[in-house]
């Protein structure tokens, strides 16, 4: 341990923009596929339901993952784990970008992706508690959240400036490249504890928890879902493959201030995280009857109140776990993302199959029906914090 730098003498920014770019660099080839499916459903021949199936076998990989990536970056330190990430989703990237010629192929590489995902998610969040003093936790960990709707906004940015000249394969080639300077920004951070790290039997013991990490699951499935059809969904509302795009991007921006925002407030102001999260959630699920009403105007409106409200929460969930759990922020957060992760993977094939058969009204209900579970269970996901 005498070996790594101690945390303290590291400036706020390298940790935060670390892990935000680490995330950046793992999330966008999710989103990337979201934004220009059109054009890769059309190249490779598949339909909604194998979109579907696409998101669900990434999201499966990564929560097998994610617990082992937690606990070994709480006893030996993110930057290896981190590291080894980063590097595992270049390679996906570059795979994509050259091999990717059947649908099969395709979705091996997306896998590839999540293996690197699920190492990273929980590490990052190791890398804020034990790199970042504990007054600046939330915005750390705000920006550090803020680099999935990022990602999201470069995705659909991508599909007007990149889509027409390198297209989609061009695009994985770029990321892949800009996976090397996130890897040599990385830093070197202390732990505390070593030994054994716990399993996720051992975390899931902690009943607000366990609550919170259900919730997750039930929340998650709406937002993913929402993210990763968007642009089909627009395109059928009436809006040309440019302007879908455009709507997931300026989505994702707006999502970025509400992130910011709430971790802004987190550091300033003592509130319960887990009502706050109950309540965006609440507020955020009317975008979904919205999305339901599948017009141009309701889309767009849906749209942005998804990406605002709907979709501000998983910073500040992952702060009062981290809050509460001082001593295995990674476990303790794998618990909880691998969790959201199964919602994750259920929820797309699912909502594809929905819609291949009754169309997107019904899976926006749907969707609108698994938001409003997750407002209730974290509610008493924050009663069960106080008896814990």
């Amino acid at each position: 341990m005498s070996e790594n730098k101690d945390s303290t003498h590291l400036p706020f920014w390298r940790p935060t923009s670390a892990a935000a770019a680490a995330i950046t660099i793992v999330a966008l080839p999710g989103f990337l596929v979201g934004s220009f499916a059109p054009q890769i459903k059309e190249d490779l021949n598949f339909g909604d339901t194998e979109l579907g199936a696409l998101l669900t076998f990434g999201y499966l990989v990564s929560s097998i993952i994610m617990q082992t990536g937690g606990g070994i970056a709480d006893r030996r330190g993110p930057q290896l784990i981190i590291r080894t990430g980063i590097f595992i989703a270049a390679i996906s990237a570059l795979l994509i970008g050259t091999a990717a010629q059947t649908y099969v192929v395709l979705l091996l590489c997306i896998g590839l992706n999540r293996v690197g995902e699920g190492l990273i998610q929980p590490a990052t969040n190791t890398l804020i508690s034990n790199g970042v003093d504990q007054p600046r936790q939330g915005i750390a960990m705000a920006t550090k959240q803020s680099a999935v709707p990022f990602s999201t906004a470069l995705a659909g940015l991508a599909v007007p400036i990149l889509g027409s000249t390198v297209g989609w394969k061009g695009t994985f080639l770029i990321l892949a490249a800009l996976a090397f300077p996130a890897w040599l920004l990385i830093p070197n951070i202390a732990v505390s504890k070593s030994g054994a790290f716990p399993s996720r039997r051992d975390m899931w013991r902690s009943r607000h928890l366990r609550i919170a990490s259900i919730a997750g699951a039930f929340s998650a499935a709406a937002v993913v879902t929402m993210a990763g059809f968007l642009t089909t969904a627009a395109e059928e509302a009436g809006y040309s493959e440019s302007s879908a795009g455009l709507i997931l991007g300026i989505g994702g921006l707006i999502m970025i201030g509400a992130r910011l925002s709430w971790g802004l407030l987190a550091d300033k102001f003592e509130f319960d995280r887990f009502k706050a999260v109950s309540l965006l959630l609440t507020v955020g699920s009317s975008a979904f009857i919205l999305l339901s009403i599948g017009t141009k105007t309701s889309v767009l409106l849906g749209s942005l109140i998804s990406f605002g409200i709907g979709w501000a929460w998983p910073g500040l969930l992952l702060l009062g776990v981290i809050e509460q759990h001082p001593d295995d922020p990674g476990a303790a957060t794998a618990t909880l993302q691998t969790s959201i992760r199964v919602g994750a993977m259920v929820a797309p094939l699912g909502f594809g199959i929905v819609v291949d058969n009754s169309g997107f009204e019904l899976a926006w209900v749907l969707a609108f029906s698994s938001t409003i579970v997750g407002a209730i269970l974290m509610a008493s996901a924050s009663r069960a914090l106080k008896s814990d």
